[in-house]
C-alpha cells in the first residue's frame, strides 16, 4: 500500500516544482486498484499528480472527505480527465458553506459549475460502506470534543445559516498488512470521536496510522482542548504512526510529537508513506 500526498499546506522540502496550498489530498495505490481522498485546493491536484508520475484518469474510486473548497478545489479538474471513477460524499457535502472568523461571511463550499449535469458521477454515502480492501465510514458520533474552531463554521443558505455539524464528513480505513490505515481530511467531527467510531467498527484491529488534518488551529483551539485531544490519542492508540498534516497547526504538532516520539511524522506536499 502506497499514500502520496498530492495537496497539503506544506511544501516538500527539496522539491520545488510541487504546488503547496492550504488543502489536502492523497492518492492510494493498493492491490490494484487506486483510489483518490479529497482534491486539494484549486490548481494544485493535476499539476502535482503530473509531477510525481500519478495518473489520475486511473483512479478508480474517489472520495470527498466534506464539502470545504480547500478539499474540493481540485474536484471538476479531475472529472475532466478521469471518466470511470465515481466520487463517494457524505450527504448535503455541496450545501452552501461558510466561514465567518474574519467579518463577512466567506463562500467556502464546493465550487462545481454544472453540477446538476454531473450526478452519475456521484454517490452519496449516509451509512457505513464495506468492500474488501477498504471502508467508507459516516460521520463519526460525537461523544467527545469537537474542534474549537469549527465554531465559525456554518452552512446553508443566506438567511438559514446554522452552526455546521459536519455530517457529511467521510473517513477511509484502509486495510494493511499490519492494521487499519484511518484516513481524515479535517476532523471536524473530532479526531478522537474518529477514532472511537473505527475502533468501534472493529474493535480488535490494530490502527496502524492514522493521515490527515484534524482541525486542530494555534489561535483558536484553546490549551485545554489541545491537551485533552493529545492525551486521548495516546490512550486510543498507544502505538499507531500518527501523520499530521493540513490544519493541524505547530502547537498541536508539537505535542503530538513529544507525545508519540518516532511514530510523529509532519506531512507535507509530496509526502509518501508505505505500509
Amino acid at each position: 500500500m502506497k499514500l502520496t500526498v498530492l495537496a497539503d499546506n506544506i511544501p516538500h522540502p527539496k522539491n520545488p516544482k510541487l504546488l503547496a496550498k492550504h488543502g489536502f489530498a492523497v492518492h492510494v495505490e493498493f492491490n490494484g486498484f487506486q483510489m483518490l481522498y479529497d482534491f486539494g485546493p484549486e490548481g494544485v491536484l493535476i499539476p502535482n499528480a503530473s509531477v510525481l508520475g500519478i495518473d489520475l484518469s486511473e483512479v478508480n474510486i474517489a472520495v470527498l472527505s466534506h464539502g470545504h473548497h480547500d478539499h474540493s478545489g481540485g474536484l471538476g479538474g479531475f472529472l475532466e480527465i478521469n471518466d470511470i471513477a465515481k466520487v463517494r460524499h457524505g450527504r448535503g457535502a455541496f450545501q452552501p458553506r461558510w466561514n465567518v472568523a474574519d467579518g463577512p461571511a466567506r463562500d467556502i463550499g464546493v465550487q462545481l459549475p454544472g453540477f446538476e449535469d454531473m450526478v452519475d458521477r456521484f454517490s452519496a454515502v449516509d451509512k457505513l460502506v464495506e468492500m474488501k480492501d477498504f471502508i467508507i465510514l459516516p460521520a463519526a458520533p460525537g461523544y467527545r470534543g469537537k474542534p474549537d474552531g469549527n465554531s465559525s463554521l456554518l452552512a446553508g443558505r443566506a438567511g438559514e445559516r446554522l452552526q455546521d455539524d459536519f455530517t457529511d464528513e467521510l473517513t477511509v480505513a484502509l486495510r494493511g498488512e499490519d492494521g487499519l490505515v484511518v484516513m481524515t481530511g479535517c476532523s471536524h467531527r473530532g479526531v478522537v470521536n474518529i477514532i472511537d467510531q473505527v475502533k468501534a467498527y472493529c474493535p480488535n484491529c490494530p490502527i496502524a496510522a492514522l493521515i490527515g488534518g484534524f482541525h486542530l488551529f494555534d489561535e483558536k483551539e484553546s490549551q485545554e482542548n489541545l491537551e485533552r485531544v493529545v492525551s486521548e490519542l495516546v490512550t486510543e492508540i498507544p502505538e499507531t504512526r500518527v501523520l499530521a498534516g493540513h490544519c493541524t497547526e505547530s502547537k498541536a504538532a508539537e505535542m503530538l510529537s513529544d507525545a508519540f516520539g518516532e511514530r510523529f511524522s509532519r506531512i507535507h506536499t509530496g509526502f509518501v508513506t508505505t505500509y
